[in-house]
């Protein structure tokens, strides 16, 4: 888990538990108004780091999200160069069977006639 992503899970939970505690706690209106009032630079505060938190964790993300495209651009690049040269080094092997593929149709053929010769004598 990244750092930031756990800082901005620990502020948030901090943040809806201060104000879940206040909204439900027994008071009157008039009270829970006056806390409120009381407590509003608190609140600012972590929603300004809350802000600030989801600030950085987007820049992260972006920046991820480039890396990674660079990287598997790279990958392919490299996908693409040890597949033609696999192309270039079969090259060889392929003429060559087709050499050998050739003589062994002609020896073929050539059995083939000597057979038949054979058979007619």
């Amino acid at each position: 888990m990244d750092g930031k992503s756990l800082f901005l899970g620990i502020l948030t939970g901090a943040a809806a538990a201060g104000i879940a505690t206040i909204l439900t706690a027994p008071a009157s209106g008039k009270e829970t108004r006056k806390k409120i009032i009381e407590n509003k630079d608190v609140f600012k505060n972590e929603l300004e780091e809350l802000k600030t938190a989801l600030s950085q964790l987007k820049d992260s993300i972006t920046t991820a999200s480039k890396e990674g495209k660079t990287t598997i651009s790279e990958f392919i690049h490299d996908v693409k160069i040890a597949v033609n040269d696999w192309k270039v080094d079969t090259e060889v092997n392929k003429l060559e069977l087709k050499k050998e593929i050739t003589e062994i149709e002609r020896t073929i053929d050539d059995l083939e006639k000597k057979l038949a010769n054979n058979l007619q004598k």
